[in-house]
């Protein structure tokens, strides 16, 4: 479902911004007179029109308001979607059915503990979220100042996520890996 949005968002604002990239260079080539010789020097409300939004005031203004108003609603309705955190998954589904099932909280928690005993991670936050059929990670690691990130890094991709995904029996489970170095200082071995 995530996917979709996302998709959904990419589009949107992709349309959104060639129309403002064409506005734009629309404006530029009627203020250096790229479209007749006079049209530079004419003032805003002195076009076809306006003049026909000002015949047509009585009815093109609450139905101009109307679409703002339509527009922004919907506008509202995508920001909360793509700020909203997606639902937790409280049990995984390993063959498909809702007959062999793993918890979330000991996949959880089992990740966690193994990552927190990598040496130079300081902290480890495991989110299991998503479908039962179709569960999601995010991992966030915070490494101590002296860790190696990409040793980390790999320990963490080639050990733990791959121990979760055999567990799972999802060789493709899509993991979302933050690192992040811790900012309180502890001891450093020099």
């Amino acid at each position: 479902m995530r996917g979709k949005a996302d998709r959904t968002s990419r589009i949107v604002l992709t349309v959104l911004g060639a129309i403002l990239l064409l506005a734009g260079i629309a404006g530029i080539l009627a203020t250096t007179g790229g479209y007749a010789a006079g049209f530079a020097r004419r003032t805003l409300l002195a076009n076809p029109g306006a003049a026909w939004i000002g015949d047509h005031s009585g009815w093109f203004w609450p139905v101009a308001t109307a679409v703002v108003i339509v527009l922004a609603l919907l506008s509202l309705r995508w920001l909360a979607r793509v700020i909203s955190p997606e639902p937790r998954t409280r049990d995984i589904s390993i063959d498909g059915s809702a007959r062999t099932t793993l918890g979330a909280t000991a996949l959880r928690d089992a990740l966690t503990t193994e990552i927190q005993g990598y040496r130079g991670v300081d902290t480890a936050l495991v989110r299991v979220y998503g479908d039962a059929q179709a569960p999601r990670l995010g991992v966030r690691v915070t490494l101590t100042d002296d860790a190696h990130v990409a040793t980390v890094r790999d320990r963490v991709e080639r050990e733990a996520l791959a121990h979760a995904r055999a567990a799972l029996d999802e060789p493709d489970m899509p993991v979302t890996l933050d690192l992040a170095v811790s900012t309180h200082g502890g001891p450093r071995v020099e």
